[in-house]
C-alpha cells in the first residue's frame, strides 16, 4: 500500500470515528431529559447538587414560613398552580395519596405555587381543602416570582413563560415529586404519574420518616 493510499484511508477512518461520536452525542438518550431536569444522573450520588435554598413563603392562612419548616424533617415537595388544567390536579392527588399512606409517620409535604399572582392564600386554601390536605403535615406556599425561580433553580428546574391556550393558562413546570432530607438536600426525584415510582417513594419515606 502506497503512502498516499494509507494516508487517505487513515483520514477516512478518523472522519468516520468523529462522525459516530457526534451522532452519539446529539442523538443518544440522556438521563434526566424526559422530565425536564437539568441534572447529571450518575449512580454514585445522582442528586448531590440539588438543594432547597433558604426561602420565605406565605401559606394558605396568609402566614409567612421559611426553610426551617424543612429543617430536621423528611419532606415531599412539589410545584403546582391552582389553575393548572391537567398535570397539577393529578400530581396533587398523588400527594394526597402519599399523605394518607404515611399518616403514621413524621413525613411532611410541601406544595409550592409557581403562580403567586393568582394563587392567593384564599385560593390555595380552597384548593388544598378540595384534596383534604392536613394543614399540620402538608403546607401550601407562595412567594414572589423571584423566590419561585430561586427555589426551582436550586432543585435543577427552570420555569418557562406562561402560555394561554384554549382559554387555559399553561405554565410548563416540573412534574416530579422531590423527597427532601433533613438537611434540605434532595434524596431522589419521583414521577408522580408512575405508580411504581410512587410506591417506591412511599416505601422510602416510611423507611426514613417512620
Amino acid at each position: 500500500m502506497s503512502a498516499r493510499v494509507f494516508a487517505r484511508s487513515l483520514v477516512l477512518l478518523v472522519l468516520t470515528f468523529i462522525g459516530i461520536m457526534v451522532f452519539w452525542y446529539f442523538f443518544s438518550p440522556r438521563q434526566g431529559e424526559a422530565d425536564g431536569t437539568i441534572i447529571d444522573l450518575n449512580e454514585d450520588n445522582p442528586y448531590s447538587s440539588l438543594y432547597i435554598p433558604s426561602f420565605t413563603l406565605v401559606d394558605r392562612n396568609g402566614e409567612e414560613f421559611d426553610e426551617s419548616f424543612l429543617d430536621g424533617k423528611y419532606t415531599v415537595v412539589d410545584f403546582f398552580y391552582t389553575s393548572c388544567p391537567l398535570i397539577c390536579p393529578a400530581m396533587t392527588a398523588t400527594m394526597r395519596e402519599i399523605q394518607d399512606a404515611t399518616s403514621d409517620t413524621e413525613l411532611q409535604l410541601l406544595s409550592v405555587s409557581i403562580d403567586p399572582e393568582v394563587d392567593t392564600p384564599e385560593v390555595m386554601d380552597r384548593y388544598a381543602g378540595g384534596f383534604q390536605a392536613q394543614p399540620e403535615r402538608w403546607k401550601f406556599g407562595r412567594g414572589t416570582e423571584e423566590m419561585t425561580q430561586i427555589l426551582l433553580m436550586g432543585v435543577g428546574f427552570e420555569l418557562d413563560a406562561l402560555e394561554l391556550r384554549d382559554g387555559f393558562r399553561y405554565i410548563d413546570h416540573p412534574g416530579s415529586l422531590l423527597l427532601v432530607g433533613p438537611d434540605r438536600h434532595v434524596i431522589k426525584l419521583y414521577r408522580y404519574s408512575d405508580a411504581d415510582e410512587v410506591r417506591a417513594l412511599i416505601e422510602k419515606a416510611r423507611e426514613l420518616a417512620g
